[in-house]
């Protein structure tokens, strides 16, 4: 995507500045050129299935799904509860996978694809434990 483009969608979006436009292209390199393939990340659906679940209080199931697009969650779009213990370790999944798709990679290709909410489980002094398999997919 070309400069001007970014730019005015950077306008509409997060109303910025030209000020700050400036700073953001010589201070957040990474940040400029996720914009500069924000087609490309716009193609694809990042989706964490539950794939276990035991005693889950937030009431996740096998199944349930919880989607992000473009790096924001999609409440619309999940069919899992929305559980902070359980969002929180996603983060890093989706940070990998816009990172691999703004560098033309194939994120299902990573070596990490099962996530787990952050309750430690009963054998481990908590309560629930559930694991995700993440992975990405068209839009």
């Amino acid at each position: 995507m070309e400069e001007d483009s970014i730019k005015q969608i950077l306008k509409q979006v997060v109303n910025i500045t030209d000020e700050d436009w400036e700073t953001l292209k010589v201070g957040s390199p990474g940040v400029y050129k996720f914009f500069t393939r924000i087609e490309d990340v716009a193609k694809n659906r990042i989706v964490a299935e539950v794939v276990e679940s035991k005693y889950c209080a937030a009431g996740l199931q096998v199944g349930q799904q919880i989607v992000i697009e473009g790096g924001t969650l999609v409440p619309d779009k999940s069919t899992a509860p929305l559980c902070m213990r359980a969002i929180g370790p996603l983060t890093g999944f989706v940070n990998t996978i816009l990172e691999m798709l703004v560098a033309g990679e194939d994120p299902n290709e990573r070596v990490f694809m099962t996530a787990e909410c952050l309750d430690p489980g009963l054998e481990a002094g908590g309560l629930g434990k559930v694991k995700f398999k993440v992975r990405v997919e068209p839009v």
